[in-house]
């Protein structure tokens, strides 16, 4: 009979463990999403971050679209060959006003040709649109063979995009795929074929700096959890899991689009750090669980005087609809570096320009 192994003491794990790591480099700064608003940087301690899942439950018309849209602007003017993602459920991406946010920035920094330069931009940005669950992960499949083949829309040329049926606007989707196999030519024998070229070595390739948004999870999970709670979940899961490690594999900054709710007689409080917030994240806790940094964006009075109007009863009625409303974004939920509770306030304008409070 086999004896047992022999405890080893903690003392002597922990001794090795500081031996093995004495003269190490510190670790390499987080790199960083910037959204360009002092308080919000500032209370995420930079921006977002890449190598992490981010996602954003906002209530309705609390700017959240707007705040998508900024961020995809400072990522893609932030380098030369910054390339994006969008996963779009909703069928509503605004490129437009994208456009309008990157001319501007542009223009602020001096540029003179701000529209040339946005367009540029704007080609180093993928829109996927899908309709259901199973072309999400379709969509992640073919964002995945792109990421990890250094297949990115930087490295596609002018020359290249346009396909033999004519120009297309989107992604095109398995049937499309079909189509174009039946129009090619038939493939020569392998007599006829050439000697197959080796794949050239791999050159010096600096740190990725991906982004991907996908708008909006809970369109696209819901119906999968209403119709069988316990598939549907094991196939969010699933999905979260295998989108957790893509995103840590190639440091990218992946964002999340949900919904919240509102019960009229909930359980248990709000997660908000706000007594006027009733707001709660759409997709249950278990869902949260698989994101590194959760954020709660909703809609706040600015002022003592403004919430008297809101929340004053009658007697305020008139003051209400002249109220200024504030959004505030807060953190609920951050898995590594303790930003639990911070909160920062920010204004939309009527052009959808995001600024901060004053």
């Amino acid at each position: 009979m086999a004896s047992a192994a022999q405890p080893t003491l903690a003392s002597t794990i922990w001794s090795s463990h500081l031996s093995s790591h004495e003269g190490a480099e510190p670790p390499a700064k987080r790199r960083k999403l910037a959204t360009n608003l002092h308080d919000t940087d500032s209370a995420l301690e930079g921006g977002l971050d890449y190598g992490s899942i981010t996602c954003i439950s906002a209530e309705a018309d609390s700017g959240a679209r707007e705040f998508t849209l900024a961020v995809i602007a400072s990522h893609l003017l932030a380098e030369t060959d910054a390339v994006a993602t969008v996963i779009d459920s909703t069928l509503s991406f605004d490129i437009r006003r994208l456009h309008q946010r990157l001319v501007e920035a542009l223009q602020s920094r001096g540029e003179v040709d701000g529209q040339g330069k946005g367009m540029e931009a704007l080609g180093r940005l993928k829109i996927m649109k899908v309709f259901d669950f199973i072309g999400l992960t379709e969509s992640l499949t073919e964002f995945r063979e792109d990421v990890e083949g250094g297949r990115g829309v930087a490295a596609v040329q002018p020359s290249q995009r346009a396909s033999p049926t004519g120009p297309k606007g989107t992604i095109g989707d398995s049937e499309d795929e079909g189509e174009e196999m039946l129009d090619d030519a038939p493939s020569p024998s392998p007599r006829q074929q050439p000697a197959q070229k080796a794949p050239d070595a791999p050159k010096d390739v600096k740190e990725s700096c991906g982004l991907l948004i996908i708008e909006n999870i809970t369109q696209l999970a819901a119906p999968l959890l209403k119709n069988n709670h316990a598939q549907g979940q094991a196939l969010l899961t699933s999905f979260m899991r295998s989108l957790s490690h893509l995103t840590r594999a190639n440091n990218l900054c992946t964002l999340l689009l949900n919904n919240t709710t509102t019960y009229a007689q909930a359980k248990e409080e709000s997660p908000s750090i706000f007594s006027s917030c009733a707001a709660r994240p759409a997709l249950g806790k278990t869902f949260q669980y698989a994101l590194d940094v959760h954020l709660l964006l909703h809609v706040v009075p600015k002022t003592a005087a403004d919430a008297r109007a809101v929340y004053g009863g009658d007697q305020h009625k008139r003051q209400r609809q002249r109220a200024e409303m504030v959004s505030v974004v807060e953190v609920l939920q951050d898995r590594r570096w303790g930003r639990v509770g911070r909160w920062a306030p920010f204004a939309v304008d009527v052009d959808g320009r995001l600024k901060d409070v004053v």
